[in-house]
């Protein structure tokens, strides 16, 4: 079985039941990049082609004609196993002789990464729907799948909707494509309720008549004034004080507000959309969040995962970032292993300002992992030789002319020094992998002995 005809959007289930895949990530061809392997029983992957299902052919030189094995455990799990392979197998960046292979784990072979995923019932469904025409959530992976079906349910609905999620996911970005669908003539107004100072709070969201308080010389609606005939985002609810939260309640009830000084409520058309990353559940036992109002909340609410629980997405948003900031959106293997095993503790937020740094350093060519932060590629470096040349040794670049064609020992010392990476090589010299792989075919020397 080769890449070309593995499964390229979901997979065939019981109906009830979930099923595991191979989701490939990155390789050399960009084309294939999206294709997915059913694990259906014992796989082995290798260089050499096949027409057996049991077999996953990747055309990679790094990789040994049978250079892994992928069987199922009795438990119904699964482990992989190295074949003795020349280059090594890795798990999240650790070589391997065998390891579990679990939902989101990063499975390397040569240039080719994949990811490993467990895809319940309803996400089998979800993948089969067609892409989203709107691109500001960018991922395909189930978990993405998830917030469009919660788009799409509750977009159209007047219901107030709950994002929940950690920092940095893209709640409100969320919010935006809700209000997007509420089909609403009125504008999104966002808030930051932990921003409010706390003797503003009311008179900000609800409005406040004149002369309420000092410094009130006008009558002001308020933010759900502003947002009359629109959406008012509450980013951060889980901060808002607790007796400002039954006016909130009063207010998603019955569609009225009073605002500070008023004594007569007036009807607003106000969609909320709230969002936290609190664990309001844990906040109503505390005391902290209102029962009643979380009660209200719950009842439509959309969970943005964090980027370690899809992974499949990272690259995809990598290239985003990078091309945004006007550098290639192409990665190398190495760092697109670091991006894909880095954790990741500050989300899309955190991958957006990486990517931004690195595309200032990287411009026209693919992204490398030297330009990545120590603290994204560490998983991958650690397994490496340190590349630094002895102190005796002047600057590589003053030891080698990269105005002519290397001899065999150059050639061994550039890929040595970059830790056997062919794009690495290959920049050094100003030329492409194919030049690379070139050279060394003709001064014989093994390239899959330096990786």
């Amino acid at each position: 079985m080769s890449l070309a005809s593995t499964v390229p959007r979901g997979l065939d289930g019981d109906e009830g039941s979930g099923a595991w895949r191979l989701l490939l990530v990155h390789a050399p061809d960009a084309g294939a990049i999206g294709r997915s392997t059913p694990l259906v029983g014992p796989l082995t992957l290798g260089r050499e082609p096949s027409d057996d299902e049991s077999r996953l052919e990747v055309p990679d030189p790094g990789v040994s004609r049978n250079h892994a094995a992928i069987e199922p455990d009795p438990d119904g799990s699964w482990r992989v196993r190295d074949l003795e392979s020349r280059n090594g197998t890795f798990v999240n960046g650790e070589r391997i002789g065998g390891a579990p292979l679990e939902d989101g784990s990063v499975l390397r072979l040569g240039d080719h990464l994949f990811v490993a995923q467990y895809l319940g019932a309803f996400d089998l469904e979800l993948m089969l729907l067609p892409p989203t025409k709107r691109a500001s959530l960018i991922g395909r992976g189930a978990a993405m799948m998830r917030v469009w079906w919660g788009i799409s349910m509750y977009g159209p609905s007047k219901l107030p909707v709950l994002v929940t999620g950690e920092t940095g996911v893209g709640k409100e970005l969320v919010a935006a494509e809700l209000h997007a669908a509420s089909g609403r003539d009125g504008e999104l107004v966002p808030v930051n309720c932990a921003a409010l100072p706390a003797h503003l709070v009311e008179s900000e969201l609800f409005g406040h008549a004149q002369g309420a308080f000092t410094g009130a010389s006008g009558k002001s609606e308020g933010l759900f004034g502003r947002a009359a005939g629109g959406t008012l985002f509450l980013d951060e609810i889980g901060e808002m004080p607790v007796d400002l939260q039954a006016k909130l309640l009063r207010a998603l009830a019955t569609g009225e507000v009073r605002g500070v000084g008023e004594t007569v409520a007036r009807h607003v058309d106000v969609r909320v959309i709230a969002a936290t990353n609190v664990d309001l559940q844990r906040a109503v036992a505390e005391g902290t969040f209102r029962a009643d109002l979380y009660s209200r909340l719950m009842a439509a609410s959309i969970r943005v995962a964090p980027l370690r629980e899809r992974r499949e997405d990272v690259l995809p948003l990598a290239a985003h970032f990078l091309e945004r900031a006007g550098a290639s959106p192409s990665v190398t293997a190495d760092a697109a292993e670091a991006l894909l095993t880095h954790d990741w503790p500050y989300n899309v937020r955190e991958l957006e300002q990486c990517a931004s740094a690195a595309a200032l350093r990287s411009g026209t060519e693919p992204l490398g992992r030297a330009l990545l932060p120590e603290a994204v590629r560490q998983r991958v470096d650690a397994r490496r030789p340190s590349a630094r040349p002895a102190a005796a040794k002047a600057p590589l670049a003053l030891r080698i002319n990269r105005e002519q064609p290397p001899n065999a020992a150059d050639l061994r010392e550039v890929l040595e020094h970059f830790g056997g990476s062919i794009a690495d090589a290959a920049r050094f010299f100003g030329k492409d992998r194919k030049q690379l792989y070139r050279w060394a075919e003709r001064l014989g020397v093994d390239l899959e002995s330096l990786r």
